[in-house]
């Protein structure tokens, strides 16, 4: 995020740069749509960014799927304490599932300025599930 932090300042202060220079001349027309191909590139970074974020959060839900069913194959053979345990991790699972689909479903309302937060927190979210490897 960084980056694309670094880029944003880069792109502005290229196009200050140029919009100040350039004065009424032709080459102002070339400088304002350097600026437009320069935005484009921000969306563009942005869009592989919220792709790579929505592949993220598929991969993790998707490992979700397979913990809750190798929860289900264990606890047919448990012990009535690990049945209660097992319950418990299921219900944290599907609740860490479901916090990963309203985060999915909320992704696109997302501004710039809160991108980097949201995409930090959901980042979390999947880190925590993958730290539980009990199963």
């Amino acid at each position: 995020m960084k980056k694309l932090s670094i880029k944003l300042f880069a792109i502005a202060l290229l196009g200050l740069f140029f919009v100040t220079s350039c004065g009424n001349d032709p080459s102002s027309e070339r400088a304002e749509q350097k600026m437009e191909e320069a935005a484009d590139a921000v969306g563009d970074a942005m869009k592989s960014e919220m792709n790579d974020l929505e592949r993220s959060i598929k991969e993790a839900q998707q490992d979700i799927d397979r913990r809750l069913e190798a929860l289900d194959a264990k606890m047919e053979n448990a012990t009535a304490d690990a049945k209660v345990k097992m319950e418990e991790q299921k219900q944290e699972l599907k609740a860490a599932k479901d916090r990963l689909t309203e985060d999915l479903n909320n992704m696109g309302n997302k501004t710039k300025q809160e991108w980097q937060q949201f995409s930090e927190n959901v980042k979390e979210t999947i880190k925590d599930i993958g730290d539980d490897n009990d199963i």
